[in-house]
């Protein structure tokens, strides 16, 4: 009797460790899709590509070595299986491509961190073209006199 006491607790423990992961999870898509939809999205469809990916290569593995290979079911079920593994694996390679692709705020900031035009003058700040032309003008007229 003891023993399915503790059964019970160890079960409502995981179930309300497994809800408030739920709901971290859910914390976290919402927060993400508000301030990066489109590496969120393409976060989701990375995981959801390699848990398909995972269950239709046991699918296939199983299809293949524990069915009949007579039976009828046998080629749509395997190659349904090879179907949706390619499937995944371009889509994850889509969604890591975007996951890698660095940010519209990243570029931004690369350009903004060390501009040098062809005069040799660094700057550090953004700063239009002429400006940079004009500094070096006026940094060559003064090493000249």
């Amino acid at each position: 009797m003891f023993g399915l006491y503790m059964l019970a607790i160890y079960l409502g423990v995981a179930i309300i460790a497994a809800g408030f992961i739920t709901l971290l999870v859910v914390v976290a898509l919402a927060v993400g899709l508000v301030t990066h939809p489109i590496r969120t999205i393409a976060l989701v469809f990375h995981k959801l590509a390699a848990l398909s990916g995972g269950l239709a290569l046991i699918l296939a593995l199983i299809a293949w070595f524990w069915t009949d290979h007579a039976k009828p079911d046998f080629i749509p079920c395997f190659l349904g299986s090879i179907g949706v593994i390619v499937a995944s694996i371009i889509i994850r390679a889509f969604a890591e491509w975007i996951l890698e692709r660095p940010t519209r705020a990243e570029r931004r900031a690369a350009k903004r961190t060390a501009v040098q035009f062809s005069g040799g003058t660094m700057m550090y700040m953004p700063v239009s073209e002429e400006v940079a032309m004009a500094l070096d003008a006026d940094r060559n007229e003064r090493h000249d006199a």
